[in-house]
């Protein structure tokens, strides 16, 4: 840090690394206000950046993973948001559709323990409740994953196709092979990936990443599209490419 009249600050903390501050013409009582703000923020800022990541393990506080910081010597009931597992249960019927969306997003997060309710959830009215909780079922696995194998089933593979969204059946789909039913159902998500919508396109490819190894069923499908879908290819989606390519990655295990 260099002070000096016309004063240059050049802070150390992270999140300042870099930065270059310049007050001119203050003098006096202003003067040292400002600078005693400046250096209070570099040396507060390491702290929150420490705050901010979570233990090893724990999800993060994004749009689609909310933190749950848990005291594991803390008797009361374990809580993600703010509210238990029962909280966000009730929430699920809620009449507010992003109420119901988020509610479903963190009770998968209570892990094992929610299965009960994610399982109720694969009965929703909500197409998009049935699709977060099966997805959920499928990356938390044992137990959980297997007791719902018979209405993934049927979700994935409905007796009228129209009963069921693609969407939904996607994500039963993908939950069916994270337990090791690949050859009954991975070819829903390879059909899928060539969905005129892009979206529904794309998260085939994903869910497939997240399967890894369990999907190289898929490989052959996945080079072809990403083949027909690079940056520069005439016609192609590079949006669908990239995601071909990143599930590519995900089940060779190169990232």
């Amino acid at each position: 840090m260099m002070i000096a009249r016309g004063i240059s600050v050049r802070s150390a903390a992270t999140g300042f690394a870099g930065s270059r501050f310049t007050v001119q013409r203050l003098t006096g009582p202003l003067f040292h206000g400002v600078l005693r703000t400046v250096v209070g923020l570099a040396l507060l800022l390491p702290s929150l950046v420490v705050f901010a990541e979570a233990p090893e393990g724990q999800p993060q506080a994004t749009a689609t993973e909310p933190a749950n910081f848990l005291d594991p010597g803390d008797a009361s009931p374990p809580t993600i948001a703010g509210r238990t597992l029962e909280d966000w249960g009730n929430l699920l019927e809620s009449d507010n559709r992003t109420a119901r969306l988020r509610a479903i997003r963190s009770v998968g997060y209570f892990g094992a323990p929610a299965a009960e309710t994610l399982h109720q959830a694969l009965e929703h009215s909500d197409p998009a409740v049935r699709y977060l909780a099966a997805t959920h079922l499928g990356r938390i696995g044992g137990d959980p994953l297997a007791d719902a194998t018979e209405s993934l089933t049927r979700l994935a593979k409905p007796d009228k196709p129209d009963d069921q969204p693609l969407s939904v059946r996607m994500a039963a789909a993908y939950a069916l092979c994270a337990q090791g039913q690949t050859e009954d159902n991975l070819p829903i998500l390879i059909d899928a990936l060539s969905y005129p919508e892009r979206g529904t396109a794309c998260t085939a490819a994903d869910l497939m990443g997240r399967l890894g190894a369990r999907a190289s069923a898929a490989i052959e499908t996945l080079e072809k599209v990403r083949a027909e879908n690079k940056p520069g290819v005439k016609g192609g989606d590079y949006h669908l490419g990239g995601a071909a390519l990143n599930a590519l990655r995900k089940i060779r295990g190169e990232g």
